[in-house]
């Protein structure tokens, strides 16, 4: 009887040194430090030291925890060292009220390996939030409103830039007007300056040497008609070469050897110009002289106006 109690001694003496010797899940909580201020952000880690093998369920904290706001949360890497294994998740707390605040204590759960659930507790933890106001805030009465500050009055500003923007308006006023007074124009050209220009800018383009007597002649004839039309006032580039010369003899405008001396001109130019007849050099350079005399023996004398000598209606 002895021997069995001694068996059963000895068996649980055995079982408690085994199970003493066994490392244990522990949780354990931090923050990183004691002492904050309204809204400061706290970082509270909630530790997880384990054997391999042991599966930790993570609390779900919410959105607070006590009197503080979780506003980001995280994990941190697992580490294992001589068969214990370290899990750690962080938060970042705050607190909006001044005083004495808890984080109470976290609950872990854990399944061994032989499939049992267990708990860790972490303890809990006590800070201090500070306000932001001064500790006699409450002592301190509302200040006074200031003293109205005098205003010096501003209305000789706002005369002196009527007058200026008076005078700047005036100024352009007075520049109008100056520019409205009519600025005598020059006299127009006499018609006979034109035409002698004109002569000489198709002279230098030499077009009979480039066999180019149709344009030669359409350009002569219609730079006589031009001059005639601002000579003696007659329409005369609308008027055929038969209707021109009759519409002149009979209103004797000009004299006869002038009317001998246009028609030959236009007659020569009417026959390049329509009839297809092909003149030579020196004929087109004795049409460009009969046009040149006769402008040249038309020119009003000085003091007459242009079309004084009679108008051809």
């Amino acid at each position: 009887m002895r021997a069995i109690l001694a068996f059963v001694v000895m068996l649980s003496l055995g079982i408690l040194v085994a199970q003493a010797g066994e490392p244990r899940t522990r949780a354990e909580a931090s923050v990183d430090r004691s002492e904050v201020l309204v809204g400061d952000p706290i970082q509270y880690v909630v530790t997880i030291t384990h054997p391999q093998g042991v599966v930790i369920e993570w609390p779900s904290l919410g959105g607070t925890v006590g009197d503080f706001t979780v506003e980001a949360s995280g994990a941190e890497a697992p580490r294992t060292d001589d068969g214990i294994a370290t899990e750690a998740r962080w938060y970042r707390l705050a607190s909006y009220s001044a005083g004495p605040h808890t984080i109470p204590e976290t609950v872990v759960k854990y399944q061994t390996g032989d499939g049992e659930t267990h708990e860790a507790r972490t303890q809990a933890i006590t800070m201090t939030v500070k306000s932001l106001l001064p500790s006699d805030w409450e002592r301190q009465d509302i200040r006074d409103v200031k003293p109205l500050i005098p205003v010096r009055s501003t209305w000789w500003w706002l005369l002196g830039g009527l007058a200026a923007l008076g005078g700047v308006v005036g100024i352009w006023w007075w520049r109008r007007q100056q520019k409205r007074i009519a600025v005598p124009s020059l006299p127009p050209r006499p018609p006979h300056d034109i035409a002698f220009d004109a002569l000489s800018k198709l002279r230098q383009e030499d077009l009979p040497s480039h066999d180019r007597y149709e344009e030669y002649y359409i350009r002569l004839s219609g730079i006589v008609r031009a001059y005639i039309e601002a000579r003696f006032g007659v329409k005369a580039p609308e008027m055929t070469t038969e209707e021109f010369l009759q519409v002149a003899s009979n209103a004797q405008a000009l004299s006869v050897s002038h009317r001998r001396l246009l028609q030959e001109f236009l007659e020569r130019c009417d026959l390049v110009k329509f009839a297809r007849y092909e003149p030579s050099r020196h004929e087109a350079d004795e049409a460009f002289e009969a046009a040149r005399r006769f402008i040249q023996d038309t020119v009003p004398s000085p003091g007459l106006a242009v079309a004084s000598a009679g108008k051809i209606a």
